[in-house]
This record gives structure tokens, sequence and C-alpha cells, in this order.
């Protein structure tokens, strides 16, 4: 799979980012090595002692980079981006001092986050993260749990528009989530279908980060069901040894590193770190993430509960009936959202060829995703969405010639309407929105 990023960056930036891909290995061995007592840390310090992964290094990855059947697209956009270009007002970051007050004062009330691994009540989460906070300035802090994906008023009303993401037909971008870990917390194998944006404000990692390739995302497949199986959100080690064309990436404080969609990646926390990061939809990868989207439903189930489960999966659900919406009903500036509108089309009807057994089409996936939403409310609410820009579009179509838009059947040979625009909602509720 190809994913593609904006290109449009200032000369300087395009420099600096540059010279920030000229990574090694050895770099990488000596941040992990002090952390071999988690096992995991212990394995990504032998892949890298033994050269099985990359090192985010452009003389390296340049070798693999292919317009077609490449491990990387041909751009250094197709990979993971580090620069020093900041997503906020400031130019430089603020002190490690006035981003502990400024967490301190947002975390909690109506800014949602998540403490994880949980102490098992409520108070000793409270605890544990106040002694988190209390030591953001203690780069070797190590006390195990961090906080994850907290809301930030204080960070959102310093956010800087970052130009470029039009030629990708911008669709939205989430508010800044931050993250604040100790020394030598490790997060779990991950990945994101969306661009994915994080700064280092303080601290130190080390990613190991995997292209999507569909070698890689079929042993995500594999992975995920495993560990449904054996009720654990830990990814097995011999996972990793199964991905391929992995790359390690040191970021330290003040450099923001850009992932395309579907990357995924491990994060080893190398000292105590707070990072902000933030995800951009966009309506060049919107049939991707239709074709992947039992990968999001299978990370999904990972929610401690039935309630965060359902959820997430409204939002979801929602998300992509509203980007379905402004792809089909939309006029993008710089960007040709007439190829995205006819991919969309050719999926939501798509059929097994001959050599393949198991397909699902667009339209079998949103009906199945719908059918996982126990709000019947909301679940019809959704529905309707997509009911009636399908209607909206093929009847704008139908001006040009006289036929539905998906399937090319006639408006003459539909079931009977009193104009052909009638005949032609009938067809599509009955025939393509028939969830």
């Amino acid at each position: 799979m190809t994913t593609s990023t904006p290109q449009r960056v200032s000369e300087d930036t395009a420099t600096t980012s540059s010279d920030l891909h000229n990574q090694d290995l050895i770099d990488v061995m000596a941040e992990l090595e002090r952390y071999q007592v988690d096992h995991r840390a212990a394995f990504a310090f032998e892949m890298a002692q033994r050269g099985l992964v990359h090192p985010f290094n452009e003389d390296e990855l340049k070798h693999f980079r292919k317009e077609k059947d490449g491990v990387f697209g041909p751009s250094p956009w197709d990979t993971p981006n580090l620069s020093i270009e900041l997503p906020f007002t400031f130019s430089s970051l603020p002190s490690p001092a006035s981003i502990e007050n400024a967490i301190k004062n947002d975390i909690g009330g109506e800014n949602h986050f998540r403490f994880a691994p949980s102490r098992g009540s409520p108070d000793d989460d409270a605890t544990a993260i106040m002694h988190l906070l209390d030591n953001i300035q203690m780069p070797t802090y190590s006390n195990p749990g961090a906080v994850v994906h907290m809301q930030s008023p204080t960070f959102n009303r310093v956010w800087r528009w970052m130009p470029g993401w039009e030629s990708e037909g911008m669709l939205g971008q989430s508010d800044f989530l931050l993250t604040v870990a100790p020394a030598g917390e490790v997060f779990e194998l991950e990945y994101h279908d969306h661009h994915f944006s994080t700064t280092l404000l303080t601290g130190s990692k080390v990613w190991l980060t995997y292209p999507p390739l569909q070698t890689n995302l079929d042993v995500l497949r594999k992975a995920y069901g495993e560990m449904h199986a054996a009720n654990t959100s830990r990814v097995a080690l011999d996972i990793l040894a199964e991905l391929q064309h992995g790359i390690f990436i040191i970021q330290k404080p003040g450099q923001t590193l850009l992932f395309p969609p579907f990357w995924s990646h491990m994060i080893f926390n190398t000292s105590t770190s707070v990072s902000c990061g933030f995800f951009i939809a966009t309506a060049a990868q919107y049939v991707y993430r239709i074709r992947n989207m039992d990968l999001w439903l299978s990370l999904n189930l990972f929610w401690d509960s039935a309630e965060e489960q359902q959820n997430h999966l409204e939002n979801y659900a929602a998300e992509l009936a509203t980007h379905f919406s402004t792809i089909m009903t939309g006029n993008f500036k710089r960007f040709k959202v007439a190829n995205v509108q006819n991919a969309i089309c050719r999926e939501w009807v798509k059929t097994a060829q001959k050599k393949e057994t198991d397909i699902e089409n667009m339209q079998e996936k949103i009906g199945g995703l719908l059918g996982l939403i126990d709000d019947e409310e909301e679940r019809e609410k959704i529905d309707e969405m997509f009911r009636v820009v399908w209607i909206e579009f093929v009847q704008l179509k139908r001006k040009k010639k006289p036929e539905c838009r998906l399937c090319h059947v006639r408006i003459e040979h539909m079931p009977a309407g009193e104009t052909p625009d009638d005949r032609l909602a009938r067809h599509v509720t009955d025939v393509h929105c028939n969830f």
C-alpha cells in the first residue's frame, strides 16, 4: 500500500529533516541498553544488535524506495518524518516546569485521560498520577504507569495550522492529546488509520515502527486474534520477529515525528517524557481505512468495558459517515476528489473475482459496522447519513446519464415512481443501502 503525505514544506524544514534522518543502530542500542530488565526492551536491543531492523537513515532507506513494488514509496514522506517544526504558536519549547504546571492545571474534570496500567483502585491511581506529574522533570523516574491521551485546553489554545494538507483532501484534525510516561515504560504495538503527528516536549523515546505492507497487516490480524483468544493486550515478541522492514527512530525534545497512515509502532520511553500528538484525516486515505476496517475493529475490542467499546464504535462509525458525506458532496481545493469518489463507488459494489473466495465490499463492511452498534437511535442516524448522501450523489450523476452510478441499471428498468429521482431513491434504498 502506498500512502502519501503533504510534500509542500519549506526548504529550511526539509533541510533540517534530512539532517535528522541519519541515525544509526549503535545510538539505538545506547538508548535501550539501560532498560534490559524489561524483556521487550531487551528483545528490541537484540534486534538492533543483529541488524534485523533498519536505522532511521535515508542513505539506507532510499534503496528500498520505488514507485511500484517498493518496500517504501519513492518519497521520504512515505516513511515517518522527523523535523524540528513545532505545531504550536511558540517557536521554542516551554520549560519543563511550565509543561508540568500546564498538565496539572488541565488534568481531570472534563478533560478526559487514561492511566495505564491501573493500580487497581481510583485512589491508588490518583496517587500514582500525582507522583508521575511531580517527577516530570526527573529523567530517571521509573514507577510504572502512564497518563495516556490526555485532553489539554492549554495546548489546544496554542495550536498552529500546518500548511500542505489541502493537497490530500483535508477532512479534519483531532485536538492535541498529551501522554506522560515514566522512564522505562513500554507502549505495546499499535497502529493508527490516520496521519499521526507527535511532538516530544520532554524526555526521550525510541520508536520501533513497521510499514503497512500487506504481509505486516496480515501478521497484525493474526496477532490480534491470538491476543483476544488469550485475553491479553500484550503483543507476543515472536510477532515482532515476523514483521518486516521495521525502522528504529530516536526522538528527542523539540522534534516532531509524523507517521503516514497504517504504520504500526511500539514505543520505548528511555527517560521520563511528555509528548503532544494529534491525528489528521484525509480524503486520500479514506478507501484504505475502509479496506482495513477489520484491524480497527480488532483493536477496539481491547477496551476494558463494553461501554468504552460502544462509545468508540459509535464515534468511529459517525466519523466514517461524516467524512463520506464530505467526500461525496464536497469541493476540495487543490485536491481531485473525483478520483476518491470513483474509488468509493467501485468499493461499495465490489464483487469477488475468480481467484477470490472471501471478500466484503464497502456496503457489507458498513452494514457489519452498523450491526455492532447497540444504540438503535444512533445506528439509524448513521445509516440515514449514508443513504441520503448516496441518493443525492446518484441523482446528481443521472443528469449526465439516466442510470444508477453504482450498478449502471437504467432508470426505466427500476421500480415505478412518480419521477426519475423517486425511482433512483427507492433503488438506492432497496439495493445499495439495505444494511
